[in-house]
């Protein structure tokens, strides 16, 4: 036991000890808190290959978009929340084209930057208000509005709603 902590046991006794040891781990947590904030999430590759990574802090600094809808994957309809897809892509200087996404598990999808818009699909970072891992689909997913309309009720707008996401290729036109 170190000076500093026996000093603490010596005027406070076992139940300061024990105070300062659990203040200690939540002051040495705190860093590792603030890592995981910069740990890139997404990489998005543009048409040249230059790659563009994104963490939770550059995903959270977009324009956030919300919606409430049910999944084919939930069992009662969740908000979520996160940047419109298109506007990572725009960051990355990816305007136009085909992209590929591709999941953790490796599963990909191809869709076409004309096809989204400022509001769907979004790349979900927060289910109902709150972050989520790779246990609940996370922690990114990208998800259409599919109880606002039928155009999203198909099965290619189905597969297309990655889990997991960890990456975007620019594919070219």
């Amino acid at each position: 036991m170190g000076s500093g902590m026996w000093l603490v046991r010596e005027r406070w006794g076992w139940f300061g000890l024990l105070v300062a040891a659990l203040l200690a781990g939540l002051v040495s947590a705190a860093p590792a808190q603030q890592s995981d904030a910069k740990e890139v999430l997404l990489t998005v590759t543009d048409a040249t290959g230059q790659a563009h990574g994104f963490d939770r802090l550059a995903l959270d600094s977009l324009p956030q978009v919300t919606f409430e809808t049910g999944t084919l994957w939930t069992e009662a309809p969740s908000q979520f929340s996160g940047p419109a897809l298109r506007h990572i892509l725009a960051e990355a200087g990816i305007l136009s084209g085909k992209i590929s996404l591709q999941a953790l598990n490796e599963y990909s999808v191809e869709l076409s930057v004309e096809e989204l818009t400022d509001t769907a699909p979004i790349v979900a970072t927060r289910r109902d208000g709150a972050l989520f891992g790779v246990r609940d689909n996370g922690p990114l997913w990208v998800i259409y509005p599919f109880d606002s309309d039928l155009v999203y009720q198909a099965e290619e707008v189905y597969a297309a709603s990655v889990w997991q996401l960890v990456e975007v290729r620019a594919l070219g036109p």
